[in-house]
């Protein structure tokens, strides 16, 4: 025993269990990469037709130059840092499924890196093992690694901030560097502008009152973080002012006249109502069943495992607990960033609108963190509770693994929209004048989802898009508009085009205007056909 003890405290030993069990979240994590999920969801579309755009003219697909905001869906917009790392990716690999997919699955890794590094420095090297080993297996993380929405990103530049933060209290250019950190989180997810602010503020004051981070240092430290997070900021007062578009020379700070973001904020619409609602979804996305959608859970596990909340509460306890009996202030802080952390996460779920996984997503780090902190102490406690957990979460892990690549993938082609996405490439391949493509694949009113996953599929050039070129894949062809016709195909618009070069990609229903004898129908599922003249 005692040689054992000795063995696990080398060193050397602690980068060997690390080295495993990172290669071994990798392995998992790029296991059929790029295949599962089967599909396509709109926003990683979105994300990356605006990421293509980029790479081939410094424009979003609409022609804005570098934006720090994309206009996206007109209405709704998006956040641009993980489009902005997607354009490495997609100059080098090309644009695929995998290149736009990677910078997430990147991000994830090092986010389990900065996880046991924010663990080793809140309760050592044993401590940190367990966490990492738990966010390896964690299905909140597993899955949102695996493909690209761009608000999954904030987690893991916020975590790794926090990580230099902490180590920034004797380097201080750690410290500085962390607040560019916490200022790309805006640029991750606009929800970042709300509650990133309110922790750093927490641990400005808690660290200045300790005398860990002098005044003058507080004061480079807003400098840094205002400098980086001023564009998007700025972007939220022009919107809210409803000023003109700002234009510098190096990106764009747009103003989006349709926007409604701002109704996903309860501050700006205040209701009772709306604020309990608000709370009871947190609680159950966070502690419950996750948020039931097919792309961020799959319910029988939840977000972390159920069995993760009896130990997250221990661990709260323990985080409480050891805030107030710590004495030295420099060991305390982790525990205070932990917990305000926690806290940040929760008044994320309070004043944003019904949130689902994503939304909250910067809350589980530090639920897997108390989590953690609670197994240690029961272990602690009474050591024969180690194997049964282990045991268990075991168990989970294995049981989660085979239900992803299980009746899960199957599930993800509906939600991916594999069907519609396997017609497009289809009909790419037949040389035609013009397409008719039925809009709305997710069944909701939402024509421009169509859209957008065409534009994905056949790789429509920016320029083309926006009119200013009718070349599309190194041909000349028909104007955008005019080639593209995102609308439900009737007996009159066949009848109109018979005998021209169309293709119709319909629902299943609408494959009955067509006769076999005239045209070649290709059936995908049964769910849509692609339809063209023999």
């Amino acid at each position: 025993m005692k040689k054992i003890k000795e063995i696990l405290a080398d060193p050397k030993t602690e980068v060997f269990l690390v080295a495993v069990l990172l290669l071994g979240g990798i392995f998992i994590r790029a296991f059929h990469f790029g295949i599962i999920p089967v599909g396509v969801h709109q926003d990683e579309a979105m994300a990356a037709v605006d990421a293509m755009a980029l790479a081939d003219y410094g424009t979003d697909r609409y022609g804005m130059r570098y934006p720090v905001h994309f206009t996206a869906w007109r209405g709704s917009q998006m956040s641009v840092l993980l489009s902005y790392c997607m354009v490495p990716f997609i100059r080098i690999l090309g644009f695929s499924t995998v290149s736009i997919r990677l910078p997430m699955l990147l991000a994830s890794c090092l986010g389990l890196l900065a996880l046991y590094i924010f663990a080793r420095q809140t309760a050592g090297t044993k401590l940190a093992l367990v966490c990492l080993l738990l966010g390896v297996i964690c299905p909140w993380h597993y899955m949102q690694s695996r493909w690209s929405f761009d608000c999954n990103a904030f987690p893991h530049v916020f975590l790794m901030g926090v990580c230099l933060l902490l180590a920034g209290r004797k380097r201080k250019s750690l410290l500085y560097l962390s607040m560019v950190l916490f200022g790309l989180c805006s640029y991750c997810y606009g929800i970042a502008n709300y509650s990133v602010p309110c922790f750093l503020l927490a641990m400005a004051i808690y660290l200045f009152r300790t005398g860990q981070v002098r005044f003058r240092e507080l004061i480079w430290c807003f400098l840094a973080y205002f400098l980086v997070v001023l564009p998007e900021f700025l972007t939220m007062l022009i919107n809210l002012m409803k000023w003109d578009t700002i234009e510098t020379p190096f990106f764009t700070i747009p103003y989006f006249p349709r926007t409604i973001r701002a109704r996903d904020i309860l501050l700006t619409q205040f209701s009772w109502e709306q604020l309990w609602i608000n709370i009871k979804c947190t609680f159950s996305v966070v502690w419950g069943n996750g948020d039931a959608s097919v792309t961020n859970t799959i319910v029988r596990f939840g977000p972390t495992y159920y069995v993760t909340n009896v130990f997250f509460l221990i661990g709260l306890g323990v985080t409480l607990y050891r805030i107030r009996k710590i004495k030295d202030a420099g060991q305390k802080a982790p525990y205070v960033a932990l917990l305000a952390w926690l806290l940040m996460g929760i008044w994320v779920g309070i004043v944003t609108r019904e949130v689902t996984i994503n939304r909250i997503n910067i809350i589980f780090y530090p639920v897997l963190m108390m989590a953690v902190l609670g197994i240690v102490w029961c272990i602690r406690r009474c050591r024969l509770l180690a194997a049964p957990i282990a045991v268990a979460y075991g168990l989970l892990a294995l049981l989660f693994v085979r239900e992803y690549f299980g009746g899960w993938t199957d599930l993800s082609r509906i939600y991916y929209y594999e069907p519609y996405i396997n017609a497009l490439y289809y009909a790419r391949e037949i040389p035609c004048d013009r397409y008719y493509v039925t809009p709305d694949p997710q069944g909701q009113g939402v024509n421009m989802v169509g859209e957008i996953l065409t534009m994905y599929c056949h790789e429509i050039d920016a320029l083309y898009y926006q009119g200013v070129s009718n070349v599309q894949g190194g041909e000349e062809v028909l104007p955008y508009k005019e080639r593209y016709l995102f609308q439900d195909v009737t007996e009159e618009i066949v009848a109109e085009n018979k005998g021209e070069d169309v293709v119709y990609i319909v629902k299943g229903e609408g494959a009955a205007l067509f006769s076999p004898e005239e045209y070649d129908i290709c059936s995908f599922y049964d769910a849509y056909f692609v339809v063209s003249g023999k």
